[in-house]
């Protein structure tokens, strides 16, 4: 093995531990390939040292017990021919470079580790990764799908777009990908949404002049997008002001009252590339991160900022609870023939938008408005019921759920993946450490653990590598010996300001990940 690739992927693990690039989870995106695909490399060794014997000090981190078995990817590695992939993450050349060379890829050839694709972004402005988010290809040529359907090149040009914001939507195509776009948007609304500025609030006034409107005109069609879940919409000071979604979180949520419509749930999901799961979850930073359940299992003197959900609560005077949207799209995907809500006995009413998410979301009827009062009932409801709290990654903290291992599809993906990823080791600003000094060995730990992740053996219970760092364990632990510790300040994730903040930090990220590949039928 290669010490370099080892020293280099590990500068960016804080806990210790290598993450292999994982393709695919829970449904959202494709297989993974082959061992002889991969060219797959693995050591035994260790990544963190073994105390010495008899030595068990107190307070413990979590590296300590889930470094095993570090498995990476060999960069560069040619193939039998004798060339070396060029992919849309691997091979010779950077990200910039792909972009502006490859027509199209095979995600599956994959040959860097996610950890190895983190370091490699490094090397990428964000001059040369603003370039590659601006630079969408104009798209003139329609598109024939295996079988016979013709799909307009403005929706091909749409669907390039929104793999530009937030999360993306995967680069892999198939022949039902352009099927969500044709049915929620005509030929002259994608063409509007186009022209739409990106990663920008913008008024109906500033959409007319990039539309070439009146602004009646322009302000009519911004309106009908945003109550149909295509635009976001906040009112400040008297003045509208919309922005462009994304597909998560954006268009997947604040469509929600559609789930049950026949089919609907397959097309927007179609929406998504085989790859899709893979990047989202090998991003940098999470769509959501978990605070702790409660103040009394932190360690430090204070919680965090934007960490503390009662403060979260105080800080906004409109509030809206609505369903969960895994707890609803989950079974109807799996095809269980089971309503929404009966194959999993955790709350249904979970999701918690603040501020002008929350006006949004009452406005679009995708939620009730509740009171400072209730909404404490519904946030401790989910505590008391083992659930993670988990808040999206905005200092505005637009929206707070509530989620489990079994049924939230955030963390069903980690299991899947048995936390193979690497947005894991960036969903949390706390770190949980455990007293084994005090600790009793009751495994009140293990079965609470949201994650599954805690299992007990002669020595005490033993954290996985699935552990999100909720603080649920601590809150059941008879005798307080687990508690939740700030991370340094300088190994915290950037937190966005709002949304669209987090949108664009998360696009470059993505872009100079090499993971934005257009799809174009002229170049094929």
């Amino acid at each position: 093995m290669d010490k370099k690739i080892l020293d280099e992927a590990s500068k960016i693990s804080r806990r210790g531990f290598v993450t292999a690039g994982a393709l695919g989870a829970l449904g959202l995106a494709g297989c993974a390939p082959s061992e002889s695909e991969g060219n797959l490399a693995s050591t035994g060794e260790d990544a963190a040292a073994e105390p010495a014997a008899g030595e068990k000090t107190a307070w413990n981190g979590v590296a300590d017990e889930v470094t095993r078995d570090i498995t990476v990817k060999v960069p560069g590695k040619p193939t039998p021919d004798g060339n070396y992939y060029v992919t849309f993450n691997g091979g010779p050349l950077t990200a910039a470079e792909q972009h502006a060379q490859i027509s199209s890829y095979d995600w599956r050839k994959n040959e860097l580790s996610a950890s190895q694709i983190a370091v490699d972004a490094q090397t990428v402005t964000d001059e040369e990764a603003e370039a590659i988010l601006m630079n969408e290809p104009e798209i003139t040529q329609d598109y024939v799908t295996s079988d016979g359907r013709t799909i307009p090149a403005v929706y091909i040009a749409l669907r390039n777009r929104l793999l530009r914001v937030g999360q993306g939507v995967g680069c892999e195509v198939h022949d039902n990908t352009w099927d969500f776009l044709m049915q929620e948007f005509t030929e002259d609304e994608a063409a509007f949404y186009l022209k739409l500025p990106n990663f920008a609030y913008f008024t109906d006034t500033e959409a007319a002049e990039a539309e070439g409107m009146t602004v009646e005109e322009a302000g009519g069609i911004c309106e009908e997008l945003s109550y149909r879940g295509l635009l976001n919409r906040v009112t400040r000071q008297g003045t509208k002001y919309y922005h462009v979604l994304a597909f998560a979180h954006g268009m997947l949520e604040f469509m929600m009252d559609r789930y049950e419509e026949d089919g609907f749930v397959e097309s927007v999901f179609g929406l998504c590339g085989a790859d899709y799961g893979y990047q989202s979850r090998n991003q940098g930073s999470p769509m959501y991160f978990p605070i702790p359940a409660n103040q009394e299992i932190v360690g430090d003197t204070e919680i965090l900022p934007n960490h503390d959900w009662n403060e979260i609560i105080d800080r906004y005077d409109t509030l809206c609870v609505a369903p969960c949207q895994c707890r609803t799209f989950t079974p109807i995907r799996a095809g269980e023939g089971q309503k929404p809500g009966e194959w999993c006995d955790h709350p249904m009413e979970t999701c918690v938008a603040t501020g002008e998410q929350a006006q949004y979301y009452i406005e679009n009827g995708i939620g009730r408005q509740v009171s400072k009062e209730e909404c404490r009932e519904i946030l401790q409801r989910g505590v008391d019921a083992g659930m993670v709290i988990e808040v999206m990654c905005t200092a505005e903290c637009d929206v707070i759920c509530q989620c489990h291992g079994d049924c939230c599809a955030i963390l069903r993906g980690f299991i899947a993946l048995d936390g193979d990823v690497e947005n894991l080791h960036y969903m949390s600003q706390y770190e949980l450490q455990v007293d084994y000094d005090q600790c009793i060995k009751c495994g009140s730990c293990a079965a609470r653990c949201p994650l599954f992740t805690i299992e007990m053996a002669d020595d005490g219970p033993q954290i996985g590598n699935m552990c999100v760092r909720c603080g649920q364990c601590a809150t059941v632990c008879p005798v307080g010996a687990r508690k939740l510790f700030a991370l340094p300040e300088e190994e915290r994730f950037t937190m966005p300001k709002d949304m669209v903040d987090d949108y664009h930090m998360k696009a470059l990220e993505r872009a100079k990940r090499g993971y934005i590949n257009d799809f174009d039928p002229a170049k094929l």
